[in-house]
């Protein structure tokens, strides 16, 4: 009966350390853990474009795709930023990228995602800050009338 009885403890521990444990091994596919994203046609890519604050456009080869993109999908809100599909017969895609006007301080970026038959590919499309304009030059003032006083530049 003592015999049994340390059987089965000694069984009991074995079951709990071995559901208590798990496997080292990343292919174990019971080992839970963060798993990258799988993308949802083939292979995944991406790109990045820069863009000029001033109004421009710019022709850019899709090189992460290898057949004709059959969907754009472009964040609503971004109506400065227009993408023009060129027209394709083999290799590698081409679009145009054009932005206008930047008028913001600040950087503006966002992602348009181009699918292929097999491919998936993001492009980051990033339009630098406007620059400042205007101000004043003491050494050539303007011709605009004011109620200040004159400023004379010291000689010297």
């Amino acid at each position: 009966m003592k015999t049994t009885k340390y059987f089965f403890i000694a069984l009991a521990a074995i079951a709990t350390l071995t559901a208590c444990g798990g496997s080292d091994d990343p292919d174990d596919p019971y080992t839970p853990g963060p798993q990258p994203p799988t993308p949802q046609y083939g292979k995944y890519s991406t790109m990045k474009c820069d863009m000029p604050a001033e109004a421009s456009e710019k022709t850019v080869t899709l090189t992460g795709l290898s057949s004709a993109i059959t969907r754009v999908t472009q964040a609503s809100g971004t109506n400065w930023l227009t993408v023009t599909q060129q027209p394709y017969s083999s290799g590698t895609p081409k679009v145009t990228v054009a932005c206008t006007q930047n008028p913001d301080k600040s950087q503006r970026s966002t992602d348009v995602v181009f699918i292929a038959a097999k491919d998936t590919l993001k492009l980051t499309v990033n339009q630098a800050a406007a620059t400042a304009q205007g101000g004043t030059d003491i050494n050539k003032p303007n011709d605009t009338p004011t109620d200040q006083p004159a400023y004379s530049k010291p000689e010297g």
